[in-house]
């Protein structure tokens, strides 16, 4: 007898993929666990089964299915496993995203099965953030099991294959979890030869004689067969291996124990890239833009049913709960990675807007209840400007239906105003809004008076009093991006910047070679100048437009500098039909830089260029590592708000900004934004259905806000997260009725400084009255936050993301008052209870 092996049954049902949702829940879910459960109770297997929404649906659709699972969770014969709301995509969702997860997921598992789980359970999923450790910790899970690590479409010979099966995984704050790389896949079959072949890799890697073997069939469901079963059986019985039918759990509590004894294993402090599926970060890019518009709707709408809460309101706690489990649903993988059939994506789409519809009017209602409180009595038509983040802004504020009017600040003085020529909606720079907060301006009637700012246009130049830009008349690109402040060009004037490039991207063997989800860069074109002219140039904003064509596609790009900003906006507009295309957009820099920095999740990472073939001789910060081989097959990564570009020395740089795209390159001469994929959806269907394409306009006409600041002093210089988050979280404008309140013309509910510290959450406690709020360092530093409250808290500690004072020392804050100061660690993400 050789090797203790942990057979665990198992079934991946992907919610929907090459079927609907619908599919999923009238065939595959009964279907297969009316299977298990027979299998179970003849055979005594035991069977894993992760995803909340899962046993929801059983719960709702299949009442005696539900109560039969319960069962044999008792007995011991069901484990559940993952403690996610669903099997989600991590490098696609903010980091509040990854907490809420968890936070429904383990909570519907302990209220409807008393069970705590404690393994995070992703074998489908195409990529980790480095961040995830530390959410998972502070969410109560210890354990970590994947499998597609090792995958590879192969531009590297030999391969570079991820080398480990069992590591601890650790996180910037230095959070680990044990992590377990599956040898096999997570849908085998039973085979005596594969489990002699995989326990031999277990020994020549780790040195170790334990496997956990997850076999049934999955994706469209199944789950263990009967003739799996016997194969099983026949195995234990000839005594070949320490074999049995095994929890998940039991394997991990063994290893955990081989480890605590002494056996060294290898430490992972970095992402784990894997280094195929990198299309997904762009596919069906409408998805992600919908995903990210609802993620800030539902933060925002919680920051500000909580101040009225305080103030007498009745939070939405079921509205809110129902919006985010929706939300979650459509963050599964394959869905969220574009890599699904049509049908699929016209669910997630009546979803989404389903949550922007009631999301909104939630948020205009307590927005509404706030301003009932504000005096306004002296307004003529009192405008309120909220800021919906923890520190004071001055941005631009837009507002539809005002005719003739002129706007008056707080302070009486006469706001510059412009109008939109394309939209016709008012602009303004409010200027001071505090800290997730308001401030109230006037609206009266038109006063013909020209208001100077610094703001000046000649031919296709702009400038204010930080930046001059200038839009080459030629090409439509931008020739020069120059720092006032510091002196400085930015861009390489031979190659230019904002310009846009059609990639071919189409497999050799197509429509095989899943162009969906793998990316196959060919020769690039560049679209043909249709037209260029100046469209605004008023007290507020100048604005030059772009149109350029490519094939049966069309482009309307922007560039545009406001008043008293430090950055240049950009905007592009598609009518995208193409076929095998993938429109990438490029920025130059006149500077030379080794890596760029990227936010992920609840952090930040850098990786180098992916054009070195050898050492450069200049070390990342974040992780904290030189060069290696897997480096150069990092040709195309994921990134959230915000990507910098930054010198070594720190002399000169620049942060991008958009508002939803995920997939970026950077080949040492150009940061590349991708834009659009024209891939085949899904698996091969004939006639083929392409992605994002405009023959279909709900997913064909596509819409890019970014925007560039120049900066010195490296990454950290402008607080790039914080600059993010105001890009994606515009001030929010609200006319109201005056009258009298006990709320002053402008006021702040809460600020958090310094600036490295960013809140991201505020929300009312999933078990009571409780106002809970997250915080994160956001620059790898030791500091000590301080947080301006709007209340004074009777009692403030920190609890774990779940809420429930378990997984994290429920440590007291000293309270002062309204304000409060808590020590950050680097990359630390903490979660407090306010008791009101």
């Amino acid at each position: 007898m050789k090797g203790r092996v942990f057979m665990v049954g198992h079934a991946h049902i992907d919610l929907s993929w090459l079927w609907t949702r619908a599919e999923t829940i009238l065939d595959i879910i009964p279907r297969t666990f009316r299977s298990v459960i027979d299998l179970a109770e003849r055979y005594g297997i035991v069977f894993s089964q992760s995803t909340a929404q899962i046993y929801k649906w059983v719960e709702e659709y299949y009442p005696e299915l539900f109560d039969r699972i319960k069962d044999l969770v008792k007995r011991g014969l069901w484990e559940i496993v993952g403690g996610s709301w669903d099997e989600y995509s991590p490098l696609l969702v903010s980091g509040e995203s990854l907490v809420r997860q968890y936070l429904y997921g383990k909570r519907y598992f302990m209220d409807r099965f008393g069970i705590d789980v404690s393994i995070a359970w992703l074998p489908d999923s195409f990529g980790f953030p480095w961040t995830l450790p530390q959410i998972l910790r502070k969410s109560g899970l210890r354990f970590f099991m994947t499998h597609k690590l090792k995958w590879q479409v192969e531009r590297n010979n030999p391969p570079i294959p991820f080398p480990y099966h069992v590591f601890w995984w650790r996180s910037p704050d230095g959070s680990v979890v044990l992590a377990y790389h599956t040898i096999g896949s997570y849908n085998e079959d039973v085979s005596e030869s594969k489990i002699s072949n995989y326990l031999d890799v277990m020994k020549s890697k780790h040195g170790l004689d334990i496997i956990m073997y997850v076999y049934g069939r999955g994706d469209h469901g199944g789950g263990p067969a009967e003739d799996m079963v016997v194969k099983v059986l026949d195995i234990s019985r000839r005594r070949v291996f320490d074999l049995k039918f095994s929890k998940a759990e039991d394997f991990f509590d063994e290893l955990e124990r081989i480890v605590s004894r002494g056996v060294s294993i290898p430490i992972v402090n970095d992402e784990l890239y894997v280094k195929t599926h990198r299309g997904t970060y762009t596919t069906e890019a409408i998805v992600k833009v919908w995903n990210r518009r609802c993620e800030n709707l539902l933060l925002n709408l919680e920051k500000f049913s909580s101040i009225a809460y305080t103030l007498g309101y009745s939070y939405p706690y079921d509205d809110i709960r129902n919006l985010w489990e929706l939300l979650l649903l459509n963050q599964v993988h394959d869905n969220l990675d574009g890599t699904s059939i049509e049908q699929a994506y016209q669910d997630g789409v009546l979803d989404y807007m389903h949550i922007m519809r009631r999301g909104s009017c939630l948020l205009s209602k307590a927005l509404n209840n706030i301003a009932s409180r504000i005096d306004t009595s002296k307004a003529r038509k009192p405008l309120i400007v909220f800021n919906p983040l923890p520190w004071p802004r001055t941005d631009i504020v837009e507002v539809d239906g005002l005719d003739d009017v002129s706007i008056v600040d707080s302070d009486g003085n006469l706001v510059p105003i412009q109008r939109d020529v394309e939209s016709g909606r008012l602009m303004f720079i409010a200027r001071g809004v505090p800290g997730l907060g308001y401030r109230v301006y006037d609206i009266i009637d038109f006063i013909d008076a020209y208001m100077d700012t610094d703001l000046k246009i000649e031919g296709f130049t702009m400038e204010n009093s930080f930046i001059k830009v200038v839009v080459d008349p030629y090409t439509g690109c931008v020739s020069s991006i120059y720092d006032k402040i510091n002196g400085l060009e930015l861009i390489d004037r031979s190659k230019g910047g904002n310009f846009l490039e059609l990639f071919v991207d189409k497999p050799p063997n197509a429509p095989l070679g899943e162009p969906a989800w793998n990316i196959y860069l060919g020769s690039s074109d560049k679209p043909r100048l249709l037209s260029i002219e100046i469209i605004e140039s008023g007290p507020v904003r100048a604005r030059v437009r772009i149109r350029k064509s490519f094939g049966r596609s069309l482009f309307t790009l922007y560039v545009s500098l406001y008043a008293y900003t430090q950055r240049v906006d950009f905007e592009i507009r598609a009518y995208w039909d193409e076929e095998y295309r993938f429109a990438k957009i490029g920025f130059s820099p006149s500077f030379k830089a080794p890596y760029a920095t990227y936010e992920i999740a609840y952090g930040v990472i850098q990786r180098y260029t992916h054009v070195f073939r050898e050492n450069p001789g200049v070390n990342l910060e974040f992780p904290p590592r030189g060069w290696e081989d897997a480096d150069m097959l990092k040709f195309e990564v994921s990134a959230h708000t915000w990507v910098d570009l930054s010198d070594p020395d720190g002399v000169i740089g620049f942060t991008i900004v958009n508002d939803g795209r995920y997939g970026f390159s950077y080949d040492g001469g150009t940061i590349w934004i991708s834009f659009l994929r024209a891939a085949n959806r899904a698996r091969p269907l004939f006639p083929l259905d392409w992605t994002d394409r405009s023959s279909k306009p709900w997913v064909g006409e596509h819409r890019l806000r970014y925007a560039l600041y120049p900066h010195r002093g490296g990454w950290r210089a402008l607080n790039p997260t914080r600059l993010g988050m105001e890009f994606n979280n515009p001030l929010i404008p609200l006319i109201i009725e005056k009258s009298i309140g006990d709320l002053p013309s402008k006021y702040c509910f809460m600020e958090v400084y310094p600036s490295n510290v960013v809140v991201t959450a505020v929300k009312r406690s999933e078990d009571n009255g409780d106002i809970i709020v997250r915080l994160f360092e956001s620059e790898g530093r030791v500091c000590e936050a301080t947080l301006n409250l709007w209340f004074e808290p009777r009692d403030v500690h920190e609890t774990d993301m779940v809420e429930w004072d378990r997984y994290v020392e429920p440590r007291r804050y000293r309270i002062d008052g309204k304000i409060l100061r808590i020590p950050m660690n680097p990359f630390e993400i903490k979660t407090l209870r306010l008791k009101l």
